[in-house]
């Protein structure tokens, strides 16, 4: 039996060589893009995906990331200050929110909000996951009560197999109307998803934002999360659906926003453009020394859909450089 190739074409993915790139990159290798900073207007880029970390000249790849749709805006304009002696406050919620020790907050206040995931997960994803509950915590019950139903119908026909009274017929009705209803429960069912607890405070010297992935108020066990362009971090939302997201703070804490991808064609485009692996130069982009700003455009909440008003704004992003010089939140808000 032939062996079977392992091997991806990966040079065919990319045409540098058909469009002059590697034979320009080979005469001028500093020529690479250094020094230039690309925007890509899209769905998003994943700060954690292969080769978007680094520049060929070892600086961070991604400068800043940013939302121009609003969708993961949360509202965080509530201050609350913890219990005396207990180090706790109550999330919007309802949860009991546990302050960490460890964290520094020398005014005492923090704004609170509260932001649905599903605002924030990508279409397929969503899709995913409410297949994956609905198997998991909606179908076994379902799936009993339904066979309960049909077995008492059933067994009431047998019973009753001459001309139904009056009674007895109501009686059948409602037999049959317990499985009708169980049938459309099931074909209508979704999944309202997680609903996260967001906490943002001053730590003296800058902004942070730490969002209750536990759903138990432990913030301890989440990480806490600064403007992305001051610290270039990112976190996951679950082991579940592997969503990074980054964040942003605006109108002095009241504004937090929560960017993950709409979709992955954004994170492609990086790629091409400026990608940079250093082990496996093959697989670079045009440009592995530029840098890239990340502006999400494709709105999570209409399918990845870009909106006039996410466009202009991007627009706006793009002439002031960043958001901290162009402070357009409070203008949009």
């Amino acid at each position: 039996m032939d062996s079977i190739d392992t091997n991806f074409p990966i040079h065919g993915l990319l045409p540098k060589k058909e469009t002059g790139a590697l034979a320009f990159l080979g005469k001028y290798p500093h020529f690479d893009g250094r020094g230039v900073t690309i925007a890509v207007l899209d769905t998003g880029v994943d700060p954690g995906a292969p080769g978007l970390k680094v520049t060929s000249d070892g600086k961070p790849k991604i400068v800043d990331i940013i939302d121009a749709t609003g969708s993961g805006d949360v509202d965080t304009s509530t201050v609350v200050q913890a219990n005396d002696g207990e180090g706790e406050i109550t999330g919007l919620s309802g949860r009991t929110l546990t302050i960490p020790e460890s964290w520094n907050n020398p005014s005492g206040n923090y704004h609170i909000g509260l932001k649905p995931a599903l605002d924030l997960y990508p279409k397929a994803l969503k899709e995913r996951l409410g297949k994956e509950k609905k198997e998991r915590y909606w179908d076994p019950e379902n799936r009993v009560a339904l066979a309960e139903a049909t077995r008492r119908l059933e067994e009431f026909e047998v019973k009753h197999q001459q001309s139904l009274s009056p009674e007895e017929k109501l009686e059948k009705e409602e037999l049959q109307s317990h499985i009708e209803v169980l049938t459309n429960l099931d074909k209508k069912y979704t999944s309202c998803g997680p609903v996260y607890d967001c906490v943002v405070f001053n730590d003296g010297s800058t902004w942070r934002a730490c969002v209750d992935l536990s759903e138990r108020g432990d913030l301890a066990a989440c990480p806490v999360l600064a403007n992305y362009r001051e610290e270039n971090q990112y976190a996951t939302l679950s082991q579940e659906d592997m969503l990074n997201y980054s964040v942003n703070i605006y109108d002095e804490g009241s504004i937090l926003e929560l960017v993950t991808n709409a979709g992955s064609h954004g994170t492609h485009v990086a790629c091409i453009a400026a990608g940079y692996f250093p082990d496996e130069p093959e697989r670079n982009g045009v440009a592995p020394g530029a840098q890239v700003i990340a502006i999400k455009i494709g709105d999570t909440r209409v399918g990845s859909m870009e909106t006039g008003v996410a466009l202009v704004r991007a627009v706006s992003i793009n002439r002031c450089g960043t958001s901290e010089s162009c402070k357009y939140k409070q203008v949009w808000h």
